[in-house]
């Protein structure tokens, strides 16, 4: 690399051209084109909206929406570099008749806040490269600045209320309490790598024993939240800029799961079927959040699945809209090909054929919890839609991708019908309550991270 202000030379390209060995490398290498359908209709994925009927009774009167933003700052400049990155995530409901009042909101006006049933803002900080807790190397550091934030954050807001907090709604994930079932995760122990299972200690979940387990083999403590696998991106060096993302996905997972635990915890299922939650961004968990994604999420809404269908009650109305990503890069390009008042479902060989590339791997296998779809209302409304899975835990998502069917979905007409009121020309492809949540706990890079570099330097001079 150059020195600062150095220029740069202006004929070392003709060795990289010249040489032969570059040459033949490129002519073997094959470039995967972005294949454009002359009509996308495969295999009768293609469904127009009036066919559409919910399979169970469904009677959504609330929305409940999770986002949240996070900004990176440097506490020093100089080497070596020190950073920590603020989190903001909030979680607010709104009632389906304040929805329709903003139904033609074109901005997000401050008094419409004042409609908010309710808005809960959770924020915290973790350390992201050389700054650690006292006497505690990085990794550990990133390993119990996590479980503290699932821990002393709850549901109702107050870091007291043990009850509440975040920290039980993973393990009553992981522990199939839903189920009355003895679960459990498995994931090698972060200090000698040695496979553990990590179950209930005691017969109350909720027990702070059941926050920790000791490694059988080198006696170090684990915590439940290992079972995120994020440590294993960290080092020493180049610290946890990797993880900076997942860390607020999985936290938003959590806190929208932690509303279906109040209620199974409350005898109160029935609210569920008038829930419609809205997650912004795709279903899914990535990275090294993948085993907890279709282990221990995937698996609590195939649960939901079958519980609606026996019950004759949509509990599961989940879905996610995309922003970016392939398949909006991919649904730009064929929208035009697509009728209106239409939805079209992708299956595997589609994607194959279209989007990801004729591979091997079965795309959203370890991370997807939901299914996507392509939605078309008009020329003003088409957008990505992920809804959670419709199928129970008989099923494998590897062999129900291959041939999905709309009609396997329960309640998809009524939250569609919900969506199409909600749509906001804020910004392109927008909908009311993710712009709304959006303004609420987004960090800006101006004033909001010169603001935070300020209170960090100033707190830690």
């Amino acid at each position: 690399m150059a020195y600062i202000n150095e220029k740069a030379s202006k004929i070392n390209h003709q060795y990289i051209i010249e040489n032969q060995k570059i040459k033949d490398y490129l002519l073997l290498c094959d470039r995967i084109e972005s294949h454009i359908p002359l009509e996308v209709d495969s295999n009768n994925a293609r469904v127009e909206l009036n066919a559409i009927i919910d399979k169970i009774q469904t009677h959504i009167e609330r929305v409940i929406t999770v986002d949240g933003g996070y900004q990176e700052i440097s506490v020093n400049d100089k080497f070596p570099s020190q950073k920590l990155c603020y989190y903001s995530v909030g979680i607010i409901t709104f009632s389906i008749k304040d929805l329709e009042e903003l139904e033609e909101t074109q901005t997000i006006n401050p008094d419409d806040i004042g409609k908010l049933e309710n808005l809960e803002r959770f924020t915290f900080v973790v350390p992201m490269q050389n700054i650690r807790l006292k006497e505690k190397d990085f990794t550990t550091t990133i390993r119990e600045t996590l479980f503290e934030v699932f821990r002393d954050n709850s549901l109702s807001g107050d870091s007291n209320n043990s009850k509440d907090s975040l920290i039980n709604t993973i393990k009553w994930l992981v522990f199939k309490e839903y189920l009355d079932s003895n679960g459990s995760i498995s994931f090698a122990c972060p200090k000698c790598q040695t496979m553990q299972t990590f179950t209930k200690q005691t017969s109350n979940y909720k027990d702070e024993k059941n926050n920790f387990c000791k490694c059988e083999k080198c006696d170090n403590i684990i915590y439940i939240t290992d079972c995120f696998d994020l440590h294993t991106l960290v080092d020493e060096i180049n610290g946890a800029t990797l993880i900076e993302s997942y860390i607020m996905s999985v936290f938003e997972i959590i806190l929208m799961l932690s509303v279906f635990r109040f209620f199974f915890e409350n005898n109160a299922t029935q609210w569920l079927t008038k829930i419609l939650f809205i997650k912004d961004g795709p279903l899914a968990l990535f990275s090294r959040l993948d085993d907890f994604a279709f282990k221990v999420v995937r698996p609590f809404m195939q649960f939901l699945y079958e519980k609606s269908l026996q019950d004759n009650k949509s509990y599961a109305n989940v879905v996610g809209l995309d922003k970016s990503g392939m398949f909006v890069e991919h649904f730009a390009n064929i929208e035009d090909r697509i009728p209106q008042e239409s939805i079209t479902l992708p299956n595997l060989d589609y994607m194959r054929k279209y989007i990801t590339g004729n591979n091997e791997s079965v795309f959203g296998q370890n991370t997807y919890f939901g299914i996507k779809m392509f939605v078309k209302k008009d020329k003003n409304l088409s957008f990505i839609l992920d809804v959670s899975v419709p199928f129970g835990e008989e099923t494998h998502y590897k062999d129900y991708i291959k041939n999905p069917s709309i009609h396997d979905f329960l309640s998809l007409a009524a939250m569609l019908r919900i969506l199409f009121k909600l749509k906001c020309d804020l910004y392109a492809k927008s909908f009311i309550p993710i712009a709304m949540i959006n303004k609420l706990v987004s960090l800006s890079n101006t004033p909001s991270k010169k603001i935070l570099t300020i209170f960090s330097k100033d707190m830690m001079s």
